[in-house]
């Protein structure tokens, strides 16, 4: 039966049509206009939406990002009418189409935990476990004035050391590299770099929030809300991979946890 769907790029003018349709599939966790708009003009980057052949409502999409030879399915999301009829599975395959033809030799996603649908579905499509990952929130409130050890940009030069020290992928790096609202930065505490993020203000967010010492996680935090310019935000979050010190002490200091993660990851046929 052929699919009453087409698929097309984004472009700028359907913001004001796909947020309508964002804030039905994730209430919580709404792509903001920047984002949207950035996500259009990189390079490795690609959204597709789904748009319906009668009503040309919006139906679905998703959004992929290429580092080197990994690929990111970095959002993906179906219209809650139409869902269970196969196009979630036809936007991931689609997906990974496009990563494949990108040359990558491997895709990863997140999903939340308790999302059972759709671990269900990446498994389907031969995605396995990979990582366990968590998302705190850290009200402004929790944050220190007087933080310790220093906050900085990271320069092009140095991205390689730094991926050695935190175990990071360099092209993924390089690709934060001169976009908007995008800080690469390290934290470093008596000369020593013992953080890393790359932080989004109009988010708030650091990911990946990578930390060798966890008690200095609110000192890390405080320094990243200088960046921030938006008054109606109160709080920062932080998303980060198989740390779990760093969440034995998130916890200790009732850090609240917004999201347990999995991270899933698939070869490339």
């Amino acid at each position: 039966m052929e699919p009453d769907y087409y698929l097309r790029d984004l472009v700028a003018d359907d913001w004001s049509k796909f947020n309508e349709i964002d804030k039905l599939i994730f209430p919580d966790e709404q792509m903001r206009e920047s984002s949207f708009m950035s996500g259009l003009s990189g390079l490795k980057s690609l959204s597709v939406i789904a748009v319906h052949k009668d009503s040309k409502d919006f139906v679905g999409y998703y959004k992929i990002g290429v580092y080197g030879n990994e690929g990111h399915v970095m959002r993906i999301g179906v219209h809650p009418e139409h869902r269970r009829k196969g196009l979630g599975s036809h936007l991931l395959e689609r997906s990974m189409h496009h990563l494949k033809n990108a040359g990558c030799k491997s895709y990863y996603l997140y999903v939340v935990e308790d999302n059972k649908a759709a671990i269900d579905l990446y498994k389907k499509q031969g995605y396995e476990v990979d990582k366990k990952s968590w998302q705190f929130i850290f009200p402004y409130k929790k944050l220190t004035k007087k933080p310790r050890g220093k906050i900085r940009h990271v320069e092009w030069g140095e991205i390689q050391m730094i991926c050695l020290r935190f175990n990071l992928n360099p092209v993924l790096i390089q690709q934060y590299f001169g976009r908007e609202n995008q800080h690469v930065l390290v934290f470093e505490v008596m000369g020593q770099q013992i953080g890393f993020t790359r932080f989004s203000p109009d988010f708030p967010g650091g990911m990946p929030f990578l930390l060798k010492d966890p008690s200095y996680a609110i000192d890390f935090v405080s320094h990243l809300k200088s960046y921030i310019t938006n008054p109606e935000f109160d709080s920062i979050k932080t998303t980060f991979d198989n740390q779990e010190r760093l969440v034995e002490y998130l916890q200790k200091e009732k850090i609240k946890v917004n999201y347990e993660l999995l991270k899933m990851r698939r070869l490339a046929d």
